[in-house]
């Protein structure tokens, strides 16, 4: 007994790291039965919040209430910021709300900016069970606030269906009329009708019917530009893919993939930009995958966590070309005892074309799993391959693959699949005051003690 009172002395502190972690339970078991089931809402902030802020302001706290959980997000970046911060986020309970501010139980561990940042529900499940044929899913991303899945449980999370943020995440550019057979234009801005719509990125603006053009729109695709060229593909921790040549086989005109991001956190797909047709015959590009953020006691089932891109739109006539896919988005999985999952965030694949401009792949995502023990999770995170005209792809550039990152705690790490660009590390866990690997030491020794 004498070697366990150190420990003993801990467990006030490990049940208070518990909550922080896993919540209450305050919104009991969750059964998962339908297709299509939202739990979260979102609201984007409409003031600066700085590190050591307890005050979040938002556009809507009617979701929001004292008691709840909230997951304030870092979703996208402005021109004179700092972009290497998107994806962060920051775990905490609502001690009050007043009018439009959310009075938070601990500080801010870093700052969040209007017009950038959004705040989402996290509720506070027991158990979860997603049954076979059904579906968890994210809310689509409108513009300022969404595109996040985020839920905590105390006790067991048992999905057999499917928990997903595919296509929610970052929109895809619209296709535009264009003049048939337009030739000569190569801007990189290049105005519409002869320029087509990019796809929406982690840059706020740039993104609608006046931006268009095949630069990129960061994280977004850029727009094919006449003669048919195909839209490029959107990026998140891969690149996007380039969009196929125009119909006269010139290279340049096809829109550039979207640039990849660099935080492995909780970010959002880009959209794939739009292709060149004329006669209705241009084609969208796909949506971007969302974020999903899951943190439970144990994880098991036999279902799958998503966050996938969307294809860019296929031509069905020899009239334009092809629309850039979405990228993945992100997967953050945190489980105190033992995890078995299977994890995707995939790139999607550039629209194919009868005979010119076939899209861009979209860029692969994230997938991180921290667990004390994992059984298995089978991971992919490839880019999305590019359209094709036939079996050629016409300068066509597939996604690159995303990231994956593994860390298990409290038992020798046990193989499984996980893809490219796997890493062996402590991911830092976004809470406030306590920090989750700790708590899975802490665990891991008392279980060891009792033995």
């Amino acid at each position: 007994m004498r070697a366990l009172t150190p420990l003993l002395l801990l467990l006030p502190a490990l049940a208070v790291a518990q909550v922080q972690q896993l919540g209450e339970g305050r919104d009991g078991p969750l059964d998962v039965t339908a297709l299509d089931t939202i739990v979260n809402a979102a609201s984007a902030l409409t003031a600066d919040a700085a590190a050591g802020d307890p005050l979040v302001t938002v556009a809507d706290s009617t979701p929001f209430s004292a008691g709840a959980m909230v997951l304030v997000v870092q979703t996208q970046w402005k021109s004179d910021g700092e972009r290497y911060r998107i994806g962060e986020y920051s775990l905490h309970f609502i001690e009050r709300v007043i009018g439009p501010r959310l009075q938070l139980a601990t500080p801010l561990n870093r700052p969040f900016k209007m017009g950038e940042a959004q705040a989402v529900l996290v509720p506070q499940y027991t158990d979860v069970t997603v049954r076979a044929g059904a579906s968890l899913v994210a809310p689509a991303w409108n513009g300022s606030s969404g595109g996040v899945l985020a839920l905590v449980a105390t006790g067991v999370f048992r999905n057999d269906g499917e928990v997903s943020a595919s296509g929610q995440g970052f929109r895809g550019g619209t296709a535009r009329e264009v003049a048939e057979r337009e030739a000569g234009c190569l801007g990189e801005d290049e105005p519409a009708p002869r320029g087509s719509e990019r796809g929406e990125g982690a840059l706020v603006g740039g993104y609608g019917t006046s931006f268009t053009g095949r630069r990129n729109n960061d994280s977004g695709g850029g727009g094919g530009v006449c003669t048919f060229a195909g839209g490029g593909g959107g990026a998140s921790l891969g690149e996007g893919g380039q969009g196929g040549f125009s119909a006269d086989a010139r290279r340049d005109v096809g829109g550039v993939g979207g640039q990849p991001l660099t935080f492995s956190g909780l970010v959002l797909g880009g959209g794939g930009g739009a292709s060149n047709g004329a006669l209705g015959k241009g084609r969208s590009g796909g949506r971007g995958g969302g974020a999903v953020f899951v943190r439970a006691r144990s994880l098991d089932g036999a279902g799958a966590f998503v966050s996938n891109g969307s294809d860019g739109q296929a031509t069905d006539a020899r009239t334009g070309g092809g629309g850039g896919a979405g990228a993945a988005g992100s997967i953050v999985i945190e489980v105190i005892d033992d995890a078995r999952c299977t994890l995707f965030a995939v790139g999607g694949a550039g629209g194919a074309a009868t005979d010119q401009g076939p899209g861009g792949g979209g860029g692969g995502g994230l997938t991180s799993l921290r667990a004390g023990r994992v059984l298995e999770c089978p991971m992919s995170v490839t880019g999305g391959p590019s359209g094709t005209v036939g079996s050629m792809a016409l300068g066509a550039q597939p996604g690159i693959a995303g990231k994956t990152s593994v860390l298990e705690v409290g038992s020798k790490t046990t193989p499984f699949d996980s893809g490219p660009g796997v890493t062996l590390t402590r991911l830092g866990c976004g809470c406030s005051g306590v920090e989750g690997g700790s708590l899975l030491v802490m665990l891991v020794l008392l279980r060891r003690r009792r033995r």
